[in-house]
């Protein structure tokens, strides 16, 4: 009786591993790129609802209430050591203003003292109190501007308002622009 069995060497299945390897390398690149794209898209959806949410806000508000957030609370930042100037300067105001803030966020400083004074304007320049996000959305933020000088009538009744949603490396995720204009 002769029994020959043909068996793989190491070598053999070291070779096809590595070939393998060389075939599927392409295909994991793929799928990170594709996960990571996957976290962007998730993100801007994220930023844009923010942004939208907070058009649905100003369009509740009576015309003469819909101003820009720098106009409403530029005086969180008044005697504020280090953020004098964004009460001062509208562009360092808009770098620094957010109207976002979690339970965490609310209760830690200096987000905390923003907070407290943003709190006791909100209900004044929209009609309702200032809400708390999840966790989620620690990462955003976002600032309201308001042209009113985009009608030329006099008085103007039809207002600009632009809402931007940035990520915390300062890049702009959302924007999003409506008119509103004043009912008679």
């Amino acid at each position: 009786m002769n029994h020959s069995t043909r068996a793989f060497t190491l070598v053999e299945i070291l070779m096809v591993m590595v070939l393998v390897g060389f075939v599927a390398l392409p295909f994991t690149r793929m799928f990170v790129f594709g996960m990571q794209g996957t976290t962007e898209n998730i993100e801007h959806i994220a930023a844009y609802n923010l942004a939208r949410e907070k058009i649905e806000e100003i369009r509740s508000l009576p015309f003469h209430l819909i101003k820009s957030d720098f106009e409403n609370f530029a005086a969180v930042f008044r005697d504020r050591p280090g953020l004098d100037q964004a009460f001062e300067s509208r562009d360092e105001f808009e770098r620094t203003f957010s109207d976002l803030f979690t339970r965490e966020s609310s209760g830690k400083e200096p987000e905390a003292e923003t907070f407290k004074r943003l709190k006791g304007l909100y209900k004044s320049a929209f009609l309702r109190d200032l809400e708390l996000y999840s966790e989620d959305n620690r990462i955003y933020r976002r600032v309201m501007d308001v042209d009113a000088r985009y009608d030329t009538a006099v008085p103007a009744r039809l207002k600009k308002v632009t809402v931007r949603v940035y990520d915390a490396q300062q890049h702009r995720l959302a924007e999003v622009v409506t008119l509103v204009g004043q009912h008679r």
